[in-house]
């Protein structure tokens, strides 16, 4: 696979290999000691919502502190002739999206359909989403393709970076004192796609795809939570010859870029690197 192909839209499905799934099996472990009460998609679905966020929580300060973890990644890398060395990521992700979650108060503004560059990541961010536990069909989340290279309105020129960061930054707490203030960029139009695709899978699947792409979270209906990582990552030479996306529609200011790591040594990539994409990305 090349992985620019990604760049001009296209999307891959995929299995996890046995080396993968066995670093992947901690997380599911770890969800299983936090909720040993039972099946953690059930109870998860009918807990308090504030419950379930303190124990994700818990459960997300385990993976980030688990330097193994990422090496699931090694095997997918090599599948996809990258070096491991070029790739920079951000944390990973673990979501629960319970059963009805878009019925909460609150939770419209976490499904706003939208590319995450509006959220100040780079345009030539590659998304890999893995199920950790089963996500029927329309559960999970959906892409709307033929808007890959077409603009479509937003406000996503109300997002500030810095001050994301300053009321809580991503996967907040529901009791952050600032909570209030957070912008969600969305779309200003009806979104009209006739190609939508709708995303599922079950642990040992993943997706890949361009986090260009115009997307949202669906409506949890299948009657208990689905859990899911998402890994963030971006390769140093595309960040360092700009290749990737045209912008087409993104005003946010600031970038993630600054918190990506390196997955072999931790590093950043260098401030004039990162300067330099920010700027050639910026919509003109």
């Amino acid at each position: 696979m090349d992985i620019k192909s990604l760049y001009d839209g296209k999307t891959y499905f995929g299995n996890l290999c046995k080396e993968s799934k066995s670093y992947l099996n901690t997380i599911l472990q770890y969800i299983q000691d936090e909720f040993q009460a039972g099946d953690p998609c059930l109870i998860t679905s009918q807990i308090p919502y504030l419950q379930l966020q303190n124990s994700m929580a818990r459960i997300r300060s385990k993976i980030y502190e688990n330097h193994s973890i990422p090496k699931f990644l090694f095997p997918i890398l090599e599948e996809w002739n990258v070096d491991p060395n070029d790739v920079y990521l951000d944390l990973l992700r673990l979501r629960c999206v319970p059963n009805g979650f878009h019925l909460m108060q609150g939770a419209e503004s976490v499904q706003y359909i939208h590319r995450d560059s509006w959220y100040a990541n780079p345009e030539n961010q590659i998304n890999l989403w893995i199920p950790i536990t089963k996500v029927e069909l329309g559960s999970g989340f959906s892409l709307y393709p033929s808007y890959f290279k077409k603009s479509i309105q937003n406000n996503s020129s109300m997002f500030l970076y810095d001050h994301w960061l300053e009321t809580g930054g991503f996967q907040t707490s529901a009791i952050h004192p600032r909570i209030g203030e957070k912008i969600f960029p969305k779309p200003l139009e009806q979104v009209s796609d006739p190609n939508v695709l709708s995303v599922s899978g079950d642990f040992g699947d993943y997706f890949l795809f361009a986090s260009h792409h115009l997307h949202g979270t669906n409506d949890n209906t299948q009657g208990y939570s689905r859990f899911s990582l998402e890994v963030r990552l971006v390769i140093g030479d595309h960040i360092k010859n700009h290749i990737g996306p045209k912008n087409y529609d993104n005003g946010s200011k600031g970038s993630t870029l600054y918190e990506m790591k390196q997955l072999l040594e931790g590093k950043v990539l260098p401030i004039e690197v990162i300067q330099s994409y920010v700027k050639s990305s910026a919509l003109l």
